[in-house]
């Protein structure tokens, strides 16, 4: 399971919490947030845009992106 699943499981988990407990209903919804968030940062790709494959003066690592090598932080 990667870093994003992981974290939807761990918010679905609060929620579940939240419908459990109304008396902390506020508290769990807002764990459930922050790891949506989570979630959010871990399903972010490293795209840095270029045309027709010129890379120009792009460091190694951004060019690598730009050609697919790297699709993840």
């Amino acid at each position: 399971m990667d870093r994003r699943t992981a974290c939807l499981h761990q918010a679905d988990a609060f929620r579940e919490k939240a419908i459990a407990d109304p008396e902390q209903h506020d508290r769990w919804i807002d764990e459930a947030i922050k790891w949506l968030e989570r979630a959010m940062e871990a399903g972010r790709c490293a795209i840095v845009p270029a045309e027709d494959g010129d890379t120009g003066d792009l460091p190694e690592a951004a060019a690598d992106a730009q050609l697919g090598l790297i699709t993840r932080q």
